[in-house]
This record gives structure tokens, sequence and C-alpha cells, in this order.
């Protein structure tokens, strides 16, 4: 298929969908600054300098000499300098008792306390929910509500810990299904270290009872690892709850991994939005692409066809890319190397490694000079250098919306692809606080475009097709805790109530994308998605209501000059 400059390609697949036969998730809800005084300085007082007269001798009367009065002027008043303040030091963080509390069932939970537990996180590693029947009396506790649910298979669960301290672990189990001792048996393991071993809650407590296992540990490193390690069937969870022994700093607010200017589309809450006058027509149209491909489950791109991102700093040697045309343009396009230079002086680290897939996407950061560079099949040669079908740079990138100027970038819409993906570490803290990137099989025809996209590799003619730059949401009144769904898949449609997608590619598939955890494993030799995804990556938006997609008009949010 021919291609123009201005309508770029990413292609994008998906493995085929093998549903299996596991029970998804259930449904889940939802200084004063003192200021230094100088006491005014007492006035000098005026210098007088007295009259003097000299007397002459009695035989002459020589003329009389007027010897006038000299007064000297006191100095102007002049206020001295102000002293200067001392130096303020910085605040202290404030500090509190750290507190995490998580259920396995998909809606957040009150205890007879009245604290609040929240509903299964992304970060608890299983799928799967487990009840005991509302009738059934659960022995051992009068909060029942905390064990009514479980997390059958549960492998992980990771929390992001605010500061190096000792955490002291309550783990909250009750037997939902088997009768006899030695049915299911595990070993609870954190930071590495054996906690507790054989953990048999019939053999302990009987079938629906609580049963509670304690333990401190030590974590040095910002995240507490807590595993399950199954010995007979598999583990199972209630809930979690997790509190430092000790008043610790207070977390800072998390920061975007790309500083794009604060009144950006990726930032913009539209859950009050207008609709398109097609709206339901439109998100028909994306549904059918849906529900007719890949088993009717989106695909959540966390192997392949994502981005690799690097921030590098100021230090960087800066390199020269050079042109691949891998699409056959048959010349080097402007800006490239004359003009803007899009391709010059880039500080790719030497160790960078692209996305998995033929797109081969890399993002490289360079925060202090205020650029980042996206580009499209970048590979890197026998000799060390690198070379790129496509790309391009923003300067000034905390000024800018994150859209790269005509016909510049990496995606086809012609937007920065790092501000809307599923980044790692927002992946582990269990929540995105942005507009999330959202590939599709068929986009409106190429002439077809909206803002903040400026261009498009559309291809589809039905007038109902939802053009690349178009921004969607999920229907913001949708009680999301009736609906069966990942936790995955919970997290995308939180954040697709409030900020939406951006359509940004034209794709094999209906798409969500993520950083590529390439560069983590070359740091480390693992892959941080392994240990985050409770499944296939496939099957994570498994139960997304895509029949409640609601879409915004056509250039919606552009800025009116």
């Amino acid at each position: 298929m021919s291609r123009r400059l201005t309508a770029l390609t990413c292609g994008l697949a998906v493995l085929p969908v093998f549903v299996s036969g596991a029970v998804i998730a259930e449904a889940a809800p939802r200084s004063t600054v003192g200021t230094v005084s100088v006491s005014a300085a007492t006035k000098p007082a005026k210098k007088v300098v007295k009259k003097s007269t000299k007397k002459t001798p009695a035989k002459k009367t020589p003329p009389k000499k007027v010897v006038k009065k000299v007064v000297k002027k006191a100095p102007a008043t002049k206020k001295p300098a102000p002293k200067k303040a001392p130096a303020k030091k910085a605040p202290a963080p404030a500090k509190a008792v750290f507190t995490s509390r998580v259920v396995a069932g998909p809606a957040d939970v009150t205890d007879r306390a009245g604290r609040t537990w929240t509903r299964r996180p992304a970060t608890l590693g299983s799928w799967r929910s487990s009840t005991i029947d509302a009738g059934v009396d659960i022995a051992r506790t009068s909060d029942d509500v905390l064990y009514r649910k479980t997390a059958p298979g549960v492998r992980w669960h990771r929390v992001e810990v605010p500061a190096k301290a000792t955490y002291k672990v309550r783990m909250l189990f009750a037997e939902s299904y088997f009768s006899a001792p030695g049915q299911r048996v595990f070993d609870v393991r954190a930071e590495g270290r054996l906690m507790r071993g054989g953990i048999d809650i019939v053999k302990a407590v009987g079938k629906h009872a609580a049963h509670d296992v304690t333990f401190t540990v030590p974590v040095s490193d910002g995240r507490l690892d807590i595993e399950f390690v199954a010995k007979t069937d598999t583990a199972i969870v209630s809930a979690i709850e997790v509190v430092s022994t000790a008043p610790v700093a207070k977390p800072a607010a998390p920061q975007p991994k790309v500083a794009v200017s604060k009144d950006s589309f990726y930032h913009s809450d539209i859950s009050k939005a207008p609709l398109a006058t097609n709206s339901k027509e439109a998100s028909a149209h994306l549904l059918r692409q849906v529900t007719d491909n890949w088993g009717g489950i989106a695909a959540f791109n966390a192997y392949r066809y994502n981005n690799s991102f690097y921030e590098v700093p100021a230090t960087q040697r800066k390199v020269r890319v050079n042109f691949y045309d891998c699409q056959r343009k048959g010349h080097v396009p402007g800006g490239l190397y004359d003009g803007a230079k899009h391709f010059v002086d880039v500080p790719i680290p030497p160790h960078a490694v692209p996305a998995t897939g033929t797109d081969k996407q890399l993002t490289i950061y360079d925060r202090s000079a205020d650029k980042l560079w996206d580009f499209w099949v970048t590979e890197k040669s026998a000799d060390g250098s690198w070379r790129a079908c496509w790309g391009g740079r923003i300067d000034d990138v905390s000024k800018n919306q994150g859209i790269f100027p005509a016909p510049y970038g990496a995606t086809a819409a012609g937007l920065a692809m790092t501000p809307g993906v599923i980044s790692i570490d927002e992946f582990r803290r269990g929540r995105i606080d942005h507009a999330m990137y959202l590939a599709i099989i068929e986009p409106a025809k190429w002439a077809n475009f909206s803002w903040p996209a400026n261009r498009t590799d559309g291809h589809s003619a039905d007038p109902n097709a939802l053009m690349e730059g178009q921004r969607i949401r999920l229907d913001p009144t949708l009680d999301l805790s009736r609906i069966a769904m990942t936790p995955v898949a919970r997290m995308i449609a939180e954040a697709a109530q409030k900020y939406g997608f951006v359509v940004t590619d034209r794709a094999g598939a209906v798409a969500v994308v993520t950083e590529s955890g390439n560069a983590e494993k070359a740091r480390t030799g693992v892959n941080p998605w392994d240990g985050m995804l409770a499944g296939p990556d496939y099957q994570a938006m498994q139960g997304f209501p895509w029949e409640h997609i609601q879409v915004l008009p056509k250039d919606y949010g552009k800025p009116r000059r």
C-alpha cells in the first residue's frame, strides 16, 4: 500500500486470544512563612561649629573682620541596609503513618471501624475472584465484609511505599471452597524472605472462617513485594493491610513522565464535554471493531507494538540518526538534516533498545534541554550508528501540547506518544492520570482528521468512522462496580471516564499501548510486565465496556486563535 509522507502507518499486531474458562474479575466500583522585621536606625545628631571672634590691638582699628558661623550639615538620614534574614530551611517533609488496605473484591468496602479498604488493584496478582455467599456467616470475625471475596490463584501483591522503613503486614484469609486440611497449602514471602510457610486455612480455622497472618518486614527499595507460592492447589487471599511501624515522609505527588504543557489535551478533564451529534453511531462503529476481532477483547500492548522510553542527562553524547527509507520514498525528506534538523544531534544512549515489533518505536527525552524525540522503525547498525524510517523533535516541549510539527513524529496522527501510553510506574501505582493513546482498525480516511492530530493514516469511508485525533470517553455516569472486568480494564476504565482516549493510529486491533519493558529488561534482565500482569496481555482488557463509549465533536478543545 502506498503511503503519503503525512500519513504514516504504525502497524500493530496482537496475539490471537484464547479465551480461557477462568472466571474474570467481578464488577468493581471506585506555611505560613514568618517575616523578619528590622528596627529603624536612630538619626545621627547634627554637628555645630561655634562662631569664633579675634580681638584687635587697641591702637589700631582695622575694619571689623566677620567670621562667618560655620555649620556643617548633617548627612542626609539614611536607613541602614536591612539585615539579611537568616536562610530559611526547607520545611521537613510531613510525616504520617503509611497505610494501604485492599480487598480481593471488585468494590471498596468499609470495616466496622469506619476504615475504607479499596477494591482489588491491578497490583494484586490475580484477575479472578470467588465469593462466600452472603447468607453464610464467616466465623471468627465481625468484619465479614473483609473476608467474603477471595482472589484464587493470587501470585503477588506490590505496594509502592514512601520511605525506607519497617512495615507491618496483615493478611486476611477465608477458605471459600475446600473443606478438608491439606487441600490448599501455600507459602507467603516478602522482600525475598519466607514469612509464613505451609499456610493451610482449613487446618488452622476450618472453612468459612477468618484467619489472619501478621508479620513485619523492612523495605529499602521503595516497593514492598509480597509473593504467594502455591504448594497444593493455588494460593488465595481476601485482603491485605500494610502499615508503617512509625511515621514516614509522605510521598511526593507523581510527576508526568514527559512535562508537556499544563493545558495539554492529555491532562484535560473531558467528563463534562459535549458529545458529537453522531456519538451513538460512531461508538457502535468502534464497538464492532472490538467484538468482531481477536475474541472480542481489545489489545493491551505490553510486550510488542508499544513504546521504548529513555530520559537522558544533559551530558548524553549526541549522534546523527541516519535516514532509513523503509517506505521507499526514493529521497531524503527535508527537515531531517536541514532546516530544523530533526535527525541531527540526538542524545540516544548507546545501550538503548527500541520497542519490540515492526514499529520499533523509541522516545528520547532531555528534560534539561526541554526536547523530545520520537522515532519510528528505529535500528542500531553493526557499527553502532542509528537509523530510523521516520520521527521528529519537539523543542520547548514543556510549553507544547504534545504535538509534533507536521509532518514529523512517530505516530500516524503526529502526536507525542509517551504522554499517552500507560507507563510502567503508573501501572505499579495503579492509577492513570491522563488521556490514553488508542489505536483502532478503521479510522476515517486520510483527508479527515481532528485536532490535536495534524494528519492521519486512516482509510475508512464510513461517515461514522472515528477520526484520528478525535477524543472519546467512557460514559462518566457508568457505575463500574456493576461491570465484570479485570483489574487492568478497571484501572483504564476509571481514566477513560475522566480523561478519555485519543485516536492516534491505525492498527490490526483496537489497542491501548504501554511503555515497553525493554529498557528495564536491559538493565535488570527482567521484563517488568512479567511481574505486573496476572495473565496474558491479550486478556488484560477483558470485560472493558466498549458499548458505553461516547464520542466528542471534531476538534473538541482546539485552542482559539
